[in-house]
């Protein structure tokens, strides 16, 4: 029998998953295991849409026995300790998983570009916890702000920086533009109070994507007053 295991049930591991047993369905002689320490998959590109209150947590969770269920694939949930590649073994702390071929898809982590303090002092959107901390933050200010006097700090509880203006810069600010006002109603706070700010390395947001849909995005954002910020990365510090 051969086994193949795949760690990690992200966008990596899913695809490679569903591709294994799609090569493999009619083979009797392949096992194909996907391990992960969750029993459900995380629509992590939509990250934004629970930070920005749009939409509840479980909406992006997905029962990965629900994804997997028509195919040959088996589905572990168990946290990986180790991986043994002598003797191809996947360790967990109850759990050994020999195989013949391991796929690793576990993920990556944020990168902050050696910019000071944020990583320090700023919230990361890599997971459901990130998500649901950046919204409760969010409230939390605006909370903060409608019992305080002092303008100045009121001005900075009030005030909310994107750092990167990528694709998932870009969707939080979106999502921020919509949800500051309904809080800004809710508290009994003045709209134009709010600040929104994004700032991006390069010369311009989203510089991956073609001009035209540059402009149309950075024309959404100035419209509602978002100050975009770009080539201050020598300059940046949080």
């Amino acid at each position: 029998m051969r086994k193949i295991i795949v760690l990690g049930a992200g966008y990596g591991g899913i695809s490679a998953a569903k591709r294994l047993h799609k090569k493999f369905k009619k083979d009797d002689n392949t096992e194909i295991i996907l391990i992960d320490k969750n029993p459900h998959h995380t629509l992590l590109t939509e990250l934004h849409e629970v930070a920005g209150n749009r939409v509840k947590p479980t909406s992006l969770l997905i029962d990965l026995e629900r994804i997997f269920k028509y195919t040959k694939v088996k589905v572990v949930r168990d946290e990986v300790t180790s991986i043994n590649f002598e003797e191809n073994k996947v360790v967990s702390k109850n759990n050994n998983y020999n195989y013949d071929y391991l796929v690793i898809a576990c993920g990556s982590e944020p990168a902050y570009f050696n910019i000071p303090g944020l990583e320090e002092n700023g919230y990361t959107l890599w997971s459901m916890q990130d998500a649901t901390k950046i919204k409760n933050q969010i409230i939390n200010m605006f909370e903060q702000a409608s019992r305080e006097t002092n303008p100045q700090k009121r001005k900075e509880l009030l005030t909310f920086v994107v750092g990167g203006g990528g694709f998932t810069g870009i969707e939080i600010l979106g999502e921020l533009v919509k949800w500051t006002k309904v809080l800004a109603k809710e508290y009994g706070i003045n709209p134009d109070e709010v600040q929104l700010k994004v700032v991006e390395a390069a010369d311009k947001i989203l510089p991956t994507l073609p001009d035209s849909l540059v402009k149309k995005a950075t024309k959404y954002l100035k419209k509602h007053k978002v100050d975009i910020l770009t080539k201050n990365y020598d300059h940046l510090c949080f």
